[in-house]
């Protein structure tokens, strides 16, 4: 076949596959809070969309233009390769999406690769090979049928697409130059439901000939994440006081529900937290582990993270307890090397231990769980011990075969593809409570060791979840984590018992909205022995002080950050874009921003920067 043939074939080739894309793409507007009702936002939506596939399947189609110089088997093959890798990345994105309101990009596969995001079980990579390899059947038989002369190809459309596609990308950069001069939100924030969408900003060529609003430009970069930066922290050297040190354990769930905290759930861990005081409306600092283990040991927002990384930076309290020459437990069943907590919360600690054997989170478990009993076996009694136990079964949805009681009826395996706004809640959520049973008959073995050791009165216990796991409770196709800052994926289990904690006096405090930014000045100050004003070396309240009642509380993910009140949710990602939501994630209209919250929220998340 002539070279030009081949050519003109491999361009029908990408206009089809951009159709197919735009199709695709679709998928994403399902899950806007609302459909714009101006002219401008439809628009923006529909020339965007046009232009962005387009654009994409474009890349993709000069990605394997040198093919065209093989042979006829050797180029059909790399066609319809890169075709099929192309189409199935953005449909995979666009189920990704659907979950979790974010896109594929290097932060997320590493997330996802850690585990953070979800544990895809293998039923799940099946289905996915298996969908790219007959993806790749079609493709190859579409581009032979385009280079066999196929009818289509004599439809004079080629040019005409290309002169639609030049007009929508410049309806859509043009649109966006006017809305990212005006902070349009309408369109600002529509343009993240496209993956690799960056529509042109002219926002200094707008400001010289008079076209910028700055003060609406200059609200929004107000409230953006600010980036990694040099820290002031703690602000001033902590000071101590001599004190008895009591033993600390700290018993943190992967991906625990508030709600799957009780009697019948939890009988072992409720029965211990029956003697200390359970805090009812506990705020995790970020929707994903990364976060949320960030703000137990440092008292401050998650945003701090990358700061902190960069640092290298440990938090006051594991210098404290390092200080005062506490045995550190730190038994997780993932590894404490991604996220790279091993470099921010335990960067000091030397001979670190950074994960557990097994091949499921249950095995894991367990044997942390064994482990730590082997350590605490061990230990020199005549020093304080510090334990760190970090659980993930319910974070993989994971129980051994054999284990009993299950909660009937339950899915057979989670998977992840499957799920949609109208799966089963009932029978992913049994088998979530099912591994959360599981856990608990783990943290029994612990305390019950603590029990019979006769260390559990001399021994402070906490125990909590890092984030919750959401099961589609807002009916908007939400399953999991780090894809929203409502409480089904923020609210956790908070309960402290032992030495120090007086139930009666903690009555009022355990109806009040807490979070994870309490824990560090809390220990710091009533178990620690520091001296210094709380909010020298953190953002939270001392739990045991007067000033616990708070009228919002702050939350994060990896790059944007939520303001929970009342029946609202202020949500502003790391340009500063914000919305406004109730409860269930729904906007609020015609409700105005709290720009007093707002103004605080900025002065946590920036007081320790230089």
């Amino acid at each position: 076949m002539p070279f030009k043939q081949r050519l003109h074939a491999h361009g029908w080739f990408i206009l089809i596959n951009a159709l197919v894309a735009v199709v695709i793409a679709c998928r994403y507007f399902a899950f806007l809070p609302e459909f714009p009702s101006d002219a401008l936002g439809i628009t923006f939506i529909f020339a965007g969309t046009l232009g962005q596939m387009t654009l994409l399947a474009g890349i993709i189609g000069l990605v394997s233009l040198p093919a065209l110089l093989l042979p006829k088997a050797s180029r059909n093959i790399i066609q319809a390769l890169v075709a099929s890798i192309g189409i199935a990345a953005l449909f995979i994105d666009t189920i990704v999406y659907a979950q979790y309101r974010f896109h594929i990009n290097a932060v997320v596969l590493e997330l996802v690769m850690s585990g953070q995001v979800v544990s895809f079980p293998l039923v799940t990579w099946v289905t996915v090979i298996g969908s790219v390899i007959a993806l790749l059947v079609g493709q190859w038989c579409l581009i032979r049928w385009l280079e066999n002369d196929a009818p289509v190809r004599q439809w004079k459309l080629g040019r005409k697409f290309t002169y639609l596609t030049i007009v929508a990308l410049l309806l859509t950069n043009g649109i966006h130059i006017w809305a990212a001069a005006h902070a349009y939100q309408p369109v600002t924030m529509v343009k993240r439901y496209l993956p690799l969408f960056y529509p042109a900003t002219a926002n200094k060529f707008m400001e010289k000939r008079g076209w910028l609003d700055k003060e609406a430009i200059a609200q929004q970069k107000a409230m953006r994440v600010p980036p990694k930066s040099d820290l002031n922290y703690p602000l001033k050297p902590v000071e101590f006081e001599p004190v008895k040190p009591v033993n600390i354990m700290l018993i943190t769930v992967d991906s625990w529900r508030a709600d799957t905290f009780n009697a019948d759930n939890t009988p072992y861990m409720w029965e211990y937290a029956k003697n200390g005081a359970i805090f009812q409306d506990h705020i995790a600092t970020g929707n994903a582990t990364r976060t949320g283990i960030f703000g137990l040991f440092y008292g401050l927002p998650g945003t701090y993270w990358h700061g902190f990384i960069a640092n290298h930076q440990s938090p006051v309290l594991v210098d404290r307890l390092q200080e005062l020459d506490y045995q550190l437990g730190l038994f997780a069943a993932a590894r404490l090397t991604s996220p790279e907590f091993h470099q921010t919360v335990f960067a000091n600690v030397p001979n670190l231990r950074v994960g557990s054997k097994g091949l499921t989170p249950s095995q894991r478990d367990r044997h942390l769980t064994d482990d730590w009993i082997s350590w605490f076996d061990s230990r020199e009694t005549s020093k304080p011990t510090f334990s760190f136990l970090f659980y993930d079964a319910p974070h993989g949805y994971d129980f051994p075969k054999n284990f009993e009681p299950k909660y009937e009826p339950m899915i057979p395996r989670v998977d992840y593809l499957k799920l949609d706004n109208n799966s089963d809640q009932e029978k992913f959520f049994n088998r979530y409570k099912t591994s959360v049973r599981y856990v608990d008959t783990q943290a029994k073995r612990v305390l019950d060791k603590l029990k019979e050791s006769g260390e559990l009165e001399n021994t402070l216990v906490i125990i909590t979840g890092d984030h919750s796991q959401e099961m589609n409770d807002n009916k908007q196709n939400f399953w999991g984590h780090n894809g929203n800052f409502s409480r089904a994926q923020t609210q956790v289990p908070f309960v402290m018992f032992g030495p120090g904690v007086d139930k009666e006096k903690l009555n009022a405090a355990v109806t009040y909205t807490t979070s994870h930014e309490d824990l560090a000045p809390t220990l710091m100050k009533n178990y620690l022995g520091s001296k210094n004003d709380i909010q020298d070396y953190s953002t939270g309240e001392d739990l045991y002080g007067d000033n616990v009642k708070r009228d919002w509380v702050m939350t994060s993910s990896y790059s944007a950050y939520g303001i929970l009140y009342d029946d609202t949710i202020i949500e502003v990602n790391g340009a500063g874009q914000s919305q406004i939501l109730d409860s269930t994630y729904r906007p609020k209209k015609g409700e105005s921003m709290n720009y007093q919250y707002v103004q605080e929220a900025l002065e946590k998340i920036s007081r320790f920067r230089k």
